[in-house]
């Protein structure tokens, strides 16, 4: 039986409000998730008890890197699933965010907002089965 409220929550970092618009606007059809989006990194981390079962990192954010922004959520829940987007195409950056254990990296172009939905599509359906192993 399918729930008529979100049972996924995701948020969004990302300070371009269009950019960031875009991504939510990507995103909205997808059932059972809920999205709240956030500027700065600080505004994020407030909000991170609410423990949200994924994060969208911009890697280029106004108050922090997205390197430390990772860090700090994977010291708060190593559990939370985070993709990142950014506009980021070095080689280096790249390795270093993976070996982080990022969900996956996606650089921004104009297929990128296809290419999002289905990856966190497919990463609620894959929440949803570990959530249902689990009760």
């Amino acid at each position: 039986m399918e729930t008529a409220s979100p049972i996924f929550t995701l948020f969004v970092i990302e300070d371009n409000r269009t950019e960031s618009m875009l991504l939510q606007l990507a995103l909205s059809e997808i059932k059972n998730l809920s999205i709240k989006a956030f500027s700065t990194a600080r505004e994020l981390l407030q909000h991170l008890p609410e423990r949200p079962d994924i994060i969208l990192v911009d890697l280029i954010l106004p108050d922090m890197s997205g390197i430390d922004l990772i860090k700090k959520i994977r010291a708060f829940d190593p559990k939370i699933r985070i993709v990142v987007v950014s506009a980021q195409r070095d080689m280096d950056l790249l390795a270093e965010v993976q070996s982080m254990g990022v969900f996956n990296y996606l650089v921004k172009s104009e297929s990128c907002l296809t290419y999002l939905h289905q990856v966190i599509s497919e990463l609620v359906v894959l929440l949803q089965y570990y959530r249902s192993r689990s009760n």
